[in-house]
């Protein structure tokens, strides 16, 4: 597979807003909530969904949607809420029952490079523990990369790129390093990784395939322990506020790196970064009630990289978070600098 040159697009997108929140040179106003409603083609994972990080990709005149699961689809429309299955069966699914991702393979981010040849990043589960039984499907988390030459009609597994320092237990927990989002950073060409293990964490890949190997953990001030294995610190400016499933974007009206995440309370949290690594202290964004709770928080403008000064925030409520029952909501939001 040849990939090309990354191509990133922009545009902006008029919207309603209100409800404002403020950060360190601009704030954001947010407008009221919205469920957004089950595709005319019944996207299977819909009552699921979002269940980690949404991507979006630029096709021509639409726009391509991962439906991130144990098993992921694909979707083309216009907008969010045209989109249509295609195809129809899952493009990613669950390994076999002896491999890292035999619990599924969440399709969270894919960047197209030129024509046909996508690369994908995905969580991925191990649900098996020996011989223990696991009825509820504690997994041990993991990241791999896949490839696609038909622009993501089918993917090819690559391998895994990060894995956790910490060794599976021989019984059911929850844990490795998972839950995550993957940007291209233009002004250093490198693939940077934004995933957690209770805190966020970061990793890089200087190769354009990103390929498994060439990963590297942030540690002790630098890029410099593998990504399979390798020891990690948290981003220290958001250990403040531990959480999974980070989102970042590059925004060209703020001309900052954003990221949006869920902490484990179930709020929705912000912040802002001029070189990706060092990032303002985290700001409320989206508050729950005692028996709410927000997770799995993209913003999406003209793809889910990259926005201007209007966009719109997608996420997962519960209203009962006792409930397994969630809402795919979406709120209306710009960004307003501030002297």
């Amino acid at each position: 597979m040849v990939l090309k040159r990354l191509v990133i697009f922009y545009v902006s997108v008029l919207v309603h807003i209100n409800n404002p929140v403020h950060a360190e040179g601009f704030r954001i106003e947010l407008g009221d909530s919205e469920v957004v409603q089950d595709m005319e083609s019944r996207v299977p994972v819909y009552p699921w969904f979002p269940d980690g990080h949404i991507t979006i990709l630029k096709n021509e005149d639409a726009l391509q949607m991962y439906w991130a699961g144990s098993s992921s689809y694909r979707t083309v429309g216009k907008s969010v809420e045209s989109m249509k299955l295609n195809p129809t069966k899952p493009v990613l699914s669950k390994g076999k029952q002896t491999s890292f991702d035999n619990g599924g393979a969440w399709l969270m981010s894919v960047h197209r490079f030129s024509g046909q040849n996508l690369l994908g990043f995905y969580h991925a589960e191990d649900h098996v523990w020996g011989k223990h039984p696991n009825p509820n499907k504690i997994a041990w988390k993991s990241i791999a990369i896949c490839e696609s030459m038909n622009d993501g009609k089918s993917w090819t597994k690559v391998g895994q790129i990060i894995t956790s320092p910490k060794r599976k237990p021989s019984t059911p927990m929850w844990g490795g390093s998972g839950d995550f989002c993957v940007v291209y950073d233009n002004l250093n060409s490198r693939w940077v990784c934004y995933y957690q293990e209770h805190y966020l964490y970061m990793a890089i890949s200087n190769d354009f395939r990103a390929l498994p190997g060439s990963w590297f953990k942030y540690y002790q001030g630098g890029f410099t322990e593998p990504g399979l294995g390798g020891k990690e610190n948290p981003i220290k400016g958001l250990k403040s506020h531990p959480g999974g499933n980070p989102s970042v974007l590059f925004n060209t009206y703020l001309k900052k790196w954003l990221m949006v995440w869920h902490t484990w309370q179930g709020d929705i949290v912000y912040s802002s970064s001029q070189n990706m690594t060092e990032w303002e202290v985290p700001r409320l964004l989206v508050s729950s009630g005692p028996n709410e709770k927000a997770w799995y928080a993209t913003i999406i403008g003209i793809t889910d990289t990259v926005a201007a000064r209007h966009a719109w925030l997608y996420y997962a409520y519960w209203p009962d978070k006792d409930n397994w029952k969630r809402q795919f909501v979406k709120r209306s939001i710009r960004f307003i600098k501030e002297d």
